[in-house]
């Protein structure tokens, strides 16, 4: 395989067209046509079908697609890092966050990193789990601040343990199932949450009593991958979630939100920093990497009531 056949086939599903491929990398629709018809006589097996709507992959495209974005997206950071070294041109580093992070202690984190290397643009995305783990397979994202992933694929990524921080249902305040104290009494409820799962997923982080309950009653689940809408979602219907308890702090008096008291409790998870094992941190990456660490134990150990209110729902884990 060579380079510029897999750009042309990330260009395409990223454009949806020949043409529009051969715009986005400036070359032309005849040389993005050979790329691809050089690159399945190479593999053996078809990788796109052109349809009158456009150009989409195959299951053996898709697959590809997966280590071409790898590969050209680790070309491209290696491009960048040096040109940043050499002064010719700015870098950027890409990271997922959670919300709740992202409203308590990133600005710090940003502050001190732009000091160290004001070069270098940040480029955030909100950190759901079902998002980042294939943005960070893929090379799209170089850090994340996520759950511990528990998977199958858990040997592809390094993990640096954060906090440890459990998980609450939440409703609007007057929600006619606010006063319930069990999940048994939620039978009839519908649900807003962050991502697909299966009772086995949740099972196996170790949530036995709530794995039941979707086991059990199976109500509606709706899925948002932004905690923005969810959050509107929760406070405009009678919608429940389930949040982190950081998140829910920082919103209930805001949102007009309430936690409600189950006598069953969902399992607290480990917060970690995640990053591909088998891929170097760049040099931005690891600055990014400590002036996290510096900000977080800062904050763990402040005598200011406001920097430590984190804490509150958060245990610190790093040393």
């Amino acid at each position: 395989m060579k380079l510029h056949q897999l750009r042309a086939l990330v260009a395409i599903a990223d454009t949806g067209s020949v043409r529009n491929a051969a715009r986005a990398i400036e070359l032309s629709p005849a040389a993005i046509t050979k790329a691809m018809r050089e690159l399945e006589d190479e593999v053996g097996l078809t990788l796109i079908v052109r349809e009158t709507t456009g150009v989409t992959l195959t299951e053996a495209g898709q697959k590809l697609l997966e280590h071409a974005r790898l590969v050209t997206g680790q070309l491209l950071r290696a491009t960048q890092e040096l040109a940043v070294l050499a002064g010719k041109k700015q870098g950027t580093l890409s990271v997922g966050v959670p919300s709740w992070f992202g409203l308590t202690l990133l600005g710090d984190v940003v502050n001190r990193f732009e000091r160290e290397m004001p070069q270098i643009q940040l480029v955030f995305f909100e950190s759901l789990l079902s998002v980042s783990v294939p943005k960070l397979r893929d090379g799209t994202l170089d850090l994340s601040i996520n759950r511990a992933h528990t998977g199958p694929t858990q040997a592809e990524f390094d993990h640096l343990p954060l906090f440890m921080t459990g998980y609450a249902v939440v409703a609007r305040a007057g929600h006619p199932l606010a006063n319930c104290r069990s999940l048994e009494e939620l039978k009839d409820a519908r649900w807003i949450l962050n991502r697909n799962f299966s009772t086995d997923e949740i099972a196996v982080q170790g949530d036995k009593s709530f794995a039941e309950y979707f086991r059990r009653y199976t109500p509606l689940v709706h899925v948002s991958h932004s905690s923005t809408l969810a959050t509107s979602l929760i406070a405009t219907t009678d919608l429940l979630s389930i949040m982190p308890w950081p998140l829910a702090e920082l919103l209930v008096a805001r949102e007009g939100l309430c936690v409600l008291s189950l006598a069953e409790v969902a399992a607290d998870v480990e917060i970690s920093l995640m990053y591909r094992r088998a891929a170097p941190l760049s040099a931005s990456a690891k600055c990014f990497v400590e002036c996290l660490t510096e900000v977080i134990r800062e904050a763990a150990t402040s005598t200011d009531a406001g920097r430590r209110r984190l804490f509150h729902s958060v245990e610190c884990l790093l040393k």
